[in-house]
């Protein structure tokens, strides 16, 4: 979706609407997922089908990341990490020294021209040390045989429907399956949430006996079915698995599911089920468990730490970081306090991530010389992870310290583009106008084909410091750019807008872009910005309009705008009969604060009862 013009983009913007011309969906896959090597030939990939294919079946796409930690104790999919080639952008000094900068990614040979060498000599298996490996196909090609794209390219540019019949000709022409390749593979789709597709790949090596099959492969197998079938499918596909391979990483990549979909009785009956089958209890199951009980059920976390007292599980950093973040969200930091000084009594030192977390809780809470402690023994990390820079600038910029921000920004010679996003949101949050739009300006120097993410960012400075007319005349000038927006620009623009009080304009605006855009909608929290402003308002009328709009679309079934809407209606000082058959029609349950507001707007139909205000934050 693109503007059509500077000129027609400033007056919908005036008028309260922005047309957009429709226009199909930008692919972007070639920029987010780049294959460690890449061999390219001069055989079209459409060539490699035999016949046509029918049709084309969309990607499933997952609104959850794994919850599988890096620190969890465990990689129960047994998926190889591998790092995302860098877009070099020239060569770079953070720091001073090169040798003791961040991490410096440089752009692998046969990135930017076909190349022969070896494929691949980035993924390095577990156990493996030679070229061969038992029930491993090596890939060989005769000299006769012309060089074929890189099987993942080949992925994905196939259709999910006709991919098995894509693979099968790839195969014919002389090509062989290695385990390097197919796990390369499976790591990128998973990786852009491909999953239907990687099922199907999966299941084309598993008809094809392509792989002898190990603990791993069943792992995200299961782990495949489950996130595009559900969890009793899941459950099916353990039949199947020969018993040597009924292991605990088995059972705990199907407890990683459950707890993804939050489902809780699935969750206690897989973790019960780990204990009846006398398999080994880990501290990655153990996790999941808190992991689940932090969410929904806080009084329960307490019953697995005494389970793995009591079983000698001995905690890992990912355990206490959970403990961390619950006693943060329960205000206690007393508490925090405590696990942090058991995670020292056990030998563990909290990581980057860790800190931050806990700075962030102290700040919230109050306790400024306790977070600048934090924040100062952070800095140690700024020489070697691009993320402790970024978090520091966020973190002083919240303490509202300008000069810190400026120092730790000046220290950074060579700025990438995810630096330039952390400086332009400190600068904004502290109200430093100039400073982010010389720092936008210099990032434009550096990379003047931006993303959306970057543009998105500016318009949101704008917004939370109330500035409509910069923020007008800046997307007036994406617009003459060609910059092509979206459900996060428009998001952006209704909070300049309900900022600002235009909110007159702010309603225009989404339905415009919901009437010129049927295929892609605005995100949910477009509209709950502005139902909150007009509840703010106490304006029912507008409040319930946005409201239908809501379970017009496709966000049906929430708990938050029934409160917004109450929240309008308790402003508004008038009575929303029927409202409990509403949320009652909607399977929506009423939460004991929404049934103490329900009493009190009853009670206003009382002579002599006080009138209130009711502000939702």
């Amino acid at each position: 979706m693109s503007f059509t013009g500077s000129t027609l983009g400033a007056r919908l913007l005036r008028d309260g609407g922005c047309r957009l011309s429709s226009q199909g969906v930008l692919a972007a896959c070639t920029e987010t997922v780049v294959p460690l090597v890449q061999r390219f030939c001069s055989t079209p990939v459409e060539r490699l089908a035999e016949g046509e294919v029918d049709g084309e079946v969309s990607f499933q796409e997952a609104t959850d990341l794994p919850l599988i930690s890096s620190d969890s104790g465990s990689n129960s999919l047994g998926i190889i990490a591998v790092r995302k080639p860098f877009k070099n952008h020239g060569p770079k000094k953070r720091h001073g020294s090169s040798q003791n900068g961040r991490h410096h990614e440089k752009k692998m040979p046969g990135m930017d021209k076909p190349s022969q060498k070896g494929r691949h000599h980035e993924m390095k298996l577990p156990g493996r040390d030679g070229p061969s490996q038992k029930g491993c196909h090596h890939e060989k090609k005769s000299p006769d045989t012309p060089f074929q794209p890189y099987l993942f390219q080949i992925v994905l540019d196939t259709p999910t429907s006709g991919l098995m019949t894509v693979l099968d000709t790839w195969m014919k022409v002389g090509n062989l399956l290695e385990r390097s390749e197919a796990l390369m593979v499976l790591f990128h789709l998973r990786k852009q949430r491909m999953y239907n597709k990687a099922l199907k790949f999966m299941e084309w090596i598993e008809r094809r006996k392509l792989l002898n099959f190990e603990e791993r492969d069943y792992a995200c197998h299961l782990d495949l079915i489950a996130r595009n079938h559900g969890i009793e499918a899941a459950q099916k596909y353990i039949e199947r698995v020969p018993n040597p391979f009924r292991n605990e990483v088995l059972y705990e990549t199907l407890l990683v599911n459950c707890v993804r979909l939050g489902d809780v009785q699935k969750a206690q009956q897989v973790f019960n089920e780990i204990r009846e089958l006398c398999l080994p209890l880990t501290v990655a199951a153990c996790n999941q468990m808190i992991l689940l009980y932090k969410r929904v059920a806080r009084t329960k976390v307490a019953d697995i730490t005494t389970l793995m007292e009591k079983e000698n599980i001995k905690p890992s950093s990912f355990t206490y970081k959970l403990l961390i973040d619950l006693k943060g969200r329960s205000n206690d930091l007393l508490g925090i306090e405590s696990v942090l000084n058991l995670m020292k009594d056990n030998g563990l030192k909290p990581g980057f991530a860790t800190q931050t977390m806990v700075a962030k809780f102290y700040i919230s809470g109050g306790l400024t010389e306790k977070a600048e402690e934090v924040i100062s023994d952070m800095e140690v990390y700024i020489k070697d992870s691009c993320h402790a820079f970024r978090s520091l600038l966020d973190l002083y910029a919240t303490l509202g310290r300008p000069d810190d921000v400026e120092r730790i920004w000046n220290s950074c010679t060579e700025p990438d583009l995810e630096d330039f996003l952390a400086a332009i949101e400190a600068w904004g949050k502290l109200g430093r106008i100039e400073q982010v739009e010389e720092t936008f300006e210099a990032l434009v120097k550096t990379s003047p084909k931006l993303t959306s993410k970057y543009i998105n960012a500016m318009l949101n400075v704008y917004a939370e410091n109330k500035l409509l007319d910069k923020g007008k005349g800046f997307l007036e000038k994406m617009c003459l750019d060609g910059y092509r927006s979206g459900p996060l620009t428009w998001d952006a623009i209704v909070k300049l807008y309900v900022n600002s009080g235009e909110l007159a304009k702010a309603d225009s605006f989404l339905v415009n872009v919901t009437e010129e855009n049927p295929d892609r909608h605005p995100l949910f929290r477009s509209y709950t910005t502005l139902l909150k402003a007009y509840a703010d308002k106490g304006d029912v009328h507008n409040s319930e309009k946005i409201f239908d709009s809501l379970k017009q679309i496709r966000y049906p079934g929430r708990t938050m705008p029934y409160n917004l809407l109450l929240a309008a209606y308790a402003n508004a000082q008038v009575t929303p009969h029927g409202f409990r058959e509403r949320i009652k029609a909607d399977n929506v349950r009423l939460s004991k604060t929404m049934i103490e507001q329900l009493k009190r707007l009853d009670d206003l139909q009382k002579p002599g009862n006080r009138k209130w205000i009711f502000v939702l934050e």
